[in-house]
């Protein structure tokens, strides 16, 4: 049986949150960081302070975001291990540089970057585009999260004939990122789009359902029928916790219709 952690705020009840948000009990953390269960328990009761090698090697078997190892750091005593500079400081110049040209290089088809919150950071000219065509110009002023567009009944949502799977969908990987990354503002989101009549038993996937990196959405604009799936990547070796929580998410035309939709879209900006 587990001891009990001491007071919220310490380092040892910070460690058993991670712990249990990554379902390990203490055991699986022992075997795999290669200590004793009890020197896993020691520590999350405040009996034992670990060294700074050990709460990186923690936080290496429980695969922390940077920003959780950072707070892990800090609770036991040592200095952050990842920076976490905000975009805009010159020492970021080549992360913005290579996100623009990751967006200029994705038109005349969509390409946003995202924080995992799923707020929009950046969008290319073709997203602008196809946003600014769509939706009021309201509902694109300040901060605009992208699932909530996709759920809003005066956002995506009419225009996407399969909106009922994809939203399905959209919400179980929700609550799958809940649960490694249990913060307040997934929480927020999640309880927001629940609010705004979402499938039912969107928990239960459809059966012989194939939910795989790329998600296909289904379209009606104008009485066109368009079809575009999507996929999303990150900065994998990113050293800076803030660059490590965007996702550049990328549309591509799945036929020859919604292809040369985008393509007449960006000629007609020209």
């Amino acid at each position: 049986m587990e001891q009990r952690s001491t007071p919220m705020g310490s380092a040892g009840h910070l460690l058993a949150t991670l712990r249990r948000a990554r379902r390990f009990s203490q055991l699986e953390l022992s075997l795999q960081a290669e200590v004793s269960a009890r020197h896993i328990s020691f520590i999350e009761t405040g009996r034992t302070q670990p060294s700074r090698e050990m709460v990186l090697r923690l936080a290496d078997v429980m695969g922390l975001a940077h920003r959780d190892c950072n707070r892990l750091m800090n609770a036991c005593g040592y200095a952050p291990v990842y920076t976490d500079l905000p975009l805009e400081e010159a020492a970021m110049a080549p992360v913005r540089h290579a996100l623009k040209m990751m967006l200029d290089k994705q038109d005349p088809y969509p390409a946003a970057v995202l924080h995992n919150t799923w707020d929009l950071h950046l969008a290319n000219q073709s997203l602008q585009r196809l946003l600014s065509a769509l939706l009021p110009a309201p509902s694109l002023q300040g901060r605009v999260n992208m699932l909530e567009i996709i759920f809003d009944p005066h956002g995506l949502r009419p225009y996407m004939t399969n909106w009922e799977a994809i939203a399905a969908l959209l919400l179980r990987r929700l609550a799958l990122q809940l649960q490694t990354q249990p913060k307040p503002e997934l929480t927020s989101l999640m309880e927001r789009l629940l609010a705004m009549d979402p499938p039912a038993n969107w928990q239960t996937p459809e059966p012989n359902t194939w939910e795989g990196p790329m998600l296909t959405s289904e379209l009606l604009i104008n009485g066109q029928a368009l079809s575009v799936f999507s996929t999303l990547s990150s900065f994998g070796t990113a050293l800076d916790a803030g660059v490590q929580e965007l996702m550049i998410e990328s549309y591509f035309p799945a036929d020859d219709a919604t292809r040369l939709f985008f393509e007449t879209l960006a000629a007609q900006a020209d």
